[in-house]
């Protein structure tokens, strides 16, 4: 598990993963590309932690609006 500034991602729930690999998705990361990036996880954290508790309605609608 993964944490920053309050927001957490476990990696071992169903669909953490997928929340990460979108993150960097939006973040520029190429899959289909055949060479080899270096991407810091830790910054995508944030992103990823948003996305599923969004995803998963754990977040308030006070936040949602931020």
């Amino acid at each position: 598990m993964g944490q920053v500034r309050g927001a957490s991602l476990n990696l071992h729930e169903p669909g953490a993963v997928r929340a990460l690999l979108d993150a960097a998705l939006a973040h520029g990361w190429q899959p289909g590309e055949r060479r080899v990036v270096e991407i810091d996880g830790w910054s995508l954290l944030e992103a990823a932690a948003a996305a599923r508790a969004m995803a998963t309605g754990s977040v308030s609608p006070k936040e949602r609006l931020r």
